[in-house]
């Protein structure tokens, strides 16, 4: 088995003045062939949905500079869940993971920041970002069923309200999914005359979860 060690959670911290906080897992496995050097800079899937849903926020191409100015101009920061993992296979997929280490400096960057709303990269499944965060990390019982209903609840456990939202996934790979899902046929007839609807939908979609 592979061991892969967060490549980005020692450079970006949590930033104090953060309002916003996004949390994923960990990155794939191979680094050094990222497009970008970042979270999420494999495939830059999430950076280029939010880029086509604030298009006069970014500079292109998407390099660190144009996605970290982005960030600070908005006081966003990005985490992890997961600093060291074992994989069973090199997939990208949270399920592939045996977590060794996780992030629980989150918990005192949390508190020392401004956050008052996170967004998962992923929900409730194994190793989902928004599970081994309340489960693992926060030492949640079960996830809340409000939670679970709803995609999004607020917490107390920092000192003041947190509202957790869980995020459609930024992946290619949950478009099978998402085609299916019950906020996606809700909005379907939206995107009948699109070429690529489901993607359309995502950038609507964090476009209007953002709220920037």
């Amino acid at each position: 088995m592979m061991i892969t060690t967060n490549q980005y959670l020692e450079l970006y911290p949590i930033k104090p003045d953060s309002q916003k906080l996004i949390v994923g897992t960990i990155h794939p496995h191979n680094h050094e062939l990222f497009e970008v050097p970042f979270f999420y800079g494999n495939r830059n899937s999430i950076w280029k949905i939010l880029s086509l849903a604030f298009p006069e926020e970014f500079t292109l191409p998407l390099d660190v500079k144009s996605i970290t100015t982005f960030l600070d101009r908005h006081k966003i920061s990005v985490s992890d869940t997961i600093k060291k993992c074992k994989r069973k296979n090199n997939t990208a997929f949270d399920k592939d993971l045996i977590p060794l280490e996780l992030n629980t400096e989150i918990v005192s960057q949390i508190k020392n920041s401004q956050v008052t709303e996170i967004f998962f990269t992923s929900g409730f499944s194994t190793n989902n970002a928004c599970k081994l965060f309340l489960i693992n990390i926060l030492g949640y019982k079960k996830i809340p069923e409000q939670l679970r209903k709803e995609k999004q609840m607020v917490i107390e456990d920092f000192g003041r309200p947190i509202k957790l939202n869980v995020l459609i996934s930024p992946s290619g790979s949950s478009n099978i999914g998402l085609s299916k899902s019950k906020i996606y046929l809700e909005n379907k007839h939206k995107y009948l005359d699109s070429p690529r609807p489901i993607y359309d939908f995502k950038i609507d979609y964090y476009r209007k979860i953002f709220n920037l």
